[in-house]
């Protein structure tokens, strides 16, 4: 057998290990996932108090629902840099609705990205990049948008930590190797991320209704509320007393609040 081949069997038997371990996460996942779509659905078939549409937004918000899937989906295949990778989009594609929403003109600059005018490049980066992207709209968007930060940093370009997280040195006096691991090594470390993941889910989720709400409204926020950290807050302090690395790993892992709440 191919290492590809091998990759991909690997993958299947860990999507089926997941299912056995954390069943309680995807039931949890899938009804979450079922009211964000719900949620935003309301931009097709309703308009705002001013008869005005906003379905535009749709396609930023199906770009966060189609990278929630894809997120998910490599936890679940026991690869946890890649959800957050993979989430990333998703998250910067939600922070873009609420500029939008601030300020509708700030969609032509968004269109103007792609411009070979240096001027048009200045305004996106003025107005898309580092801080500029937290918005009024968005109820948790300075959060997020440090989340978006802290994505960038550690999962998406090859600094120390990116470099370091996934390699292992071996040495047996002998011979001298470096190991990339492709999947997930210790359980703890996994299920903190998952943690992590889930919670971040569910806090875009809430903020999700109440942008929604706002503008058309016809959304249930009790279903949208975040209640998965309250009833994993205990699970996640747990992971950080029995495995010293999840908790020296927190700062990294949590992208959704239990850090301070533990704290």
């Amino acid at each position: 057998m191919g290492e590809y081949e091998e990759y991909k069997k690997i993958r299947e038997s860990n999507r089926h290990t997941f299912k056995l371990n954390f069943a309680d996460d995807i039931a949890a996942f899938d009804t979450l996932f079922a009211q964000l779509r719900l949620a935003w659905s309301l931009l097709g078939a309703k308009r705002d108090s001013k008869g005005a549409s906003h379905t535009g937004l749709l396609l930023f918000s199906n770009i966060l629902i189609r990278h929630t899937v894809f997120g998910f989906e490599n936890l679940a295949c026991y690869q946890s840099s890649l959800a957050w990778t993979t989430y990333r989009a998703g998250l910067e594609a939600f922070l873009i609705i609420g500029k939008f929403l601030d300020d509708p003109g700030s969609a032509q600059i968004w269109l103007n990205r792609t411009s070979s005018q240096k001027q048009d490049k200045k305004a996106y980066a003025k107005l898309f990049n580092g801080q500029a992207l937290e918005s009024k709209a968005i109820p948790r968007s300075v959060a997020l948008r440090q989340v978006l930060g802290r994505l960038n940093d550690e999962f998406m370009h090859p600094n120390p930590f990116f470099t370091y997280r996934d390699a292992s040195r071996h040495d047996d006096g002998t011979d001298l190797s470096l190991q990339i691991e492709l999947f997930d090594t210790i359980r703890d470390i996994h299920e903190a991320h998952l943690v992590a993941f889930m919670n971040l889910f569910s806090v875009i989720l809430e903020d999700s209704g109440k942008v929604v709400e706002a503008l058309v409204g016809g959304v249930d926020l009790k279903r949208c509320s975040n209640v998965y950290e309250k009833t994993n807050l205990k699970r996640a302090s747990q992971l950080t007393v029995r495995t010293p690395a999840a908790s020296l790993s927190w700062r990294s892992l949590d992208f959704g609040g239990f850090e301070q709440t533990i704290r």
